[in-house]
């Protein structure tokens, strides 16, 4: 139990705390503007907006029985047409945002506070926030007596459940998070070459990059739902820092660590 507590509080740190800390390091040491980050933000936000709507078509064709699948079927569709639209809408929104912006944003800076409002809001909207809550309805719940307890025997049963989940999986999405953070930061990197380059299919290549992340990481769910044998954590982790190294290496080679710190504070 212990060990589960603790993965829980190593979790919240990388998908609440990290995103926060990045943000406030960007602001601080390369002056970029909290006006920059919240770009990103909002941009998430329209952009789950668009990709609801375009879901929503999707199911509407299984409603009209033009999708005539059975449960797995179904469930994949769902999950390539939320990654594909998510891929593709979430690019062309942050290149417009680049784009269309009352100030100069096509730089180094402005991508990665951008990419960090983006990728920051998806972590803490989708894992942080619904993990935070699980865990102080956990605590709050942590004694409870089925003999005196008020709550119906389905609701202690699901607490005592989840005080059973092993800690590698509060470690596995954390990881899996992580991964698509970094991601987010290429990404952005990638955009911006379009407009330094004045070649958009380095926009392809941004489609390609979150394709072929988030498609991983939720195939990998997929298994894990259908096998449930928790085998899909261990490769999700391992997945997650093969990852995490190849974003590096694009970041590299896309000279995305050509930041001068000490410029941006004096400019600042």
């Amino acid at each position: 139990m212990g060990l589960l507590i603790a993965a829980i509080l190593i979790a919240l740190l990388v998908t609440v705390g990290l995103p926060i800390i990045a943000s406030l390091w960007l602001n601080k040491n390369l002056a970029v503007s909290w006006r920059v980050i919240i770009y990103g933000v909002l941009g998430y936000f329209v952009v789950q907006f668009l990709v609801t709507l375009l879901f929503s078509g999707v199911m509407a064709l299984y409603d009209l029985d033009v999708l005539n699948l059975s449960a797995y079927p179904l469930y994949t569709v769902q999950l390539v047409s939320s990654v594909l639209f998510g891929a593709i809408v979430g690019v062309v929104v942050r290149w417009a945002v680049l784009r269309y912006a009352k100030e100069p944003l096509i730089n180094l800076e402005s991508a990665y506070g951008i990419g960090i409002g983006f990728g920051g809001t998806e972590s803490i909207v989708r894992v942080g926030l619904p993990l935070l809550f699980t865990f102080i309805t956990m605590l709050s719940n942590f004694n409870i007596d089925p003999q005196t307890s008020s709550l119906e025997p389905g609701a202690i049963s699901q607490f005592e459940a989840l005080w059973q989940v092993p800690a590698f999986v509060p470690l596995a999405g954390s990881m899996e998070r992580l991964a698509a953070l970094f991601m987010h930061l290429t990404v952005m990197v990638l955009i911006l070459q379009a407009f330094t380059r004045k070649n958009n299919l380095w926009l392809g290549a941004a489609i390609g990059l979150e394709l072929l992340v988030n498609g991983l990481m939720v195939w990998l769910a997929l298994e894990e739902r259908f096998a449930g044998n928790g085998m899909a954590y261990g490769w999700m982790i391992g997945l997650a820092l093969f990852l995490m190294v190849g974003n590096f290496y694009l970041l590299f080679s896309l000279n995305g660590f050509d930041v001068d710190i000490t410029k941006a504070k004096e400019g600042a």
